[in-house]
C-alpha cells in the first residue's frame, strides 16, 4: 500500500524513492530467508551506509545527512515495510550515536563521529540490565577509575545488534545514585567482553539481541563521554529526543 508523504523538500522525496528502491532490491528480497533461518545479513548495512542512509538526522559537518528528523523517521518506516528488523537495528545505530554527537569533545567527534555517521561504524546502545530496564537508575556496571582509564565490570541486557556491532553506547556506575552513571563509547570486541546467546524472540531473528558481561574491560579515559556522573541524564534525553533538539 502506498503511503502519501508529507515532505519539506524535493531533495526529502528523492531520499524516500532512494530508500524504496534499495529496501525493495535489497531487503525484501532477502528478509524471509533471513528471519526464518535466523541468520544475519550480512552486507545488508553496507549497502544502507553506502547510500548515507546511516547517519541521516545529524550534521553534514561530520557526515551526517542534515535531515529533519520527521524525514529521518519517514525512511524508517520505509525500512521496516521490507524488514523490521534492519529498520530496528538503523534506529538503534542512529540512537548510539547521540552520546558523541552531542556530549563529546571536538576531538572525540573528530576520532570517532564520521567513522560512526557514514556506516563504517555500526552501533549499538547498552542502558539495560536483568534489574534495570524501564529503572535505569538501579543499573550496578561498574567502571572504576584507574590512571589512565576505567575497569569495566558487569552485565548488561536486551541489546540489539549485541556481539555483532562496532561500539557500544555503554551506561555504567562510577558512584552513587543516580548521579553516580556515566556514560562511554565502548568498543565492541574486548578480551575482557563476552556475549551470551540471541534472546528467544517472537520477531526480529535476524539481529541478534543479547546479553553482555564485562569483566574488568580496560577502557581508555578518553572513552568518557561528557563528565562522570553525566550519563543518567544523556541516557534520558537520547531515547525521547531528536539528536538536533536542544537539551
Amino acid at each position: 500500500m502506498t503511503t502519501d508523504r508529507i515532505l519539506p523538500s524535493r531533495e526529502a522525496e528523492d531520499l524516500l524513492d532512494l530508500t524504496r528502491a534499495i529496501g525493495d532490491r535489497h531487503l525484501a528480497t532477502h528478509v524471509n530467508r533471513h528471519e526464518r533461518d535466523e541468520t544475519y545479513p550480512e552486507g545488508v548495512f553496507k549497502v544502507l551506509a553506502d547510500a548515507g542512509l546511516l547517519g541521516l538526522p545529524y550534521s553534514e559537518e561530520f557526515g551526517g545527512g542534515g535531515q529533519p528528523y520527521e524525514v529521518y523517521l519517514q525512511v524508517l518506516e520505509e525500512l521496516a515495510a521490507r524488514w523490521a528488523a534492519v529498520a530496528v537495528a538503523t534506529s538503534v545505530h542512529t540512537l548510539a550515536c547521540f552520546p558523541l554527537d552531542r556530549y563529546g569533545t571536538a576531538e572525540q567527534r573528530e576520532r570517532w563521529l564520521p567513522q560512526m555517521l557514514d556506516g563504517r561504524l555500526i552501533g549499538g546502545y547498552s542502558l539495560s540490565e536483568p534489574h534495570a530496564g524501564s529503572d535505569a537508575a538501579a543499573l550496578t556496571c561498574q567502571a572504576v577509575k584507574f590512571t589512565n582509564g576505567y575497569t569495566i565490570s558487569g552485565t548488561k541486557s536486551w541489546i540489539t545488534h549485541g556481539g555483532r556491532a562496532d561500539f557500544y553506547a555503554l551506561f555504567a556506575r562510577t558512584g552513587v545514585g543516580p548521579q553516580g552513571i556515566s556514560c562511554f563509547l565502548a568498543p565492541g570486541s574486548h578480551d575482557r567482553l563476552a556475549f551470551g546467546p540471541p534472546e528467544q524472540k517472537m520477531g526480529l531473528h535476524a539481529i541478534p539481541t543479547t546479553t553482555a558481561y564485562w569483566d574488568g574491560a580496560e577502557l581508555e579515559a578518553e572513552r568518557l563521554i561528557g563528565a562522570e556522573g553525566q550519563g543518567l541524564g544523556i541516557a534520558r534525553r537520547a531515547l525521547p529526543q531528536r539528536p538536533s533538539a536542544d537539551t
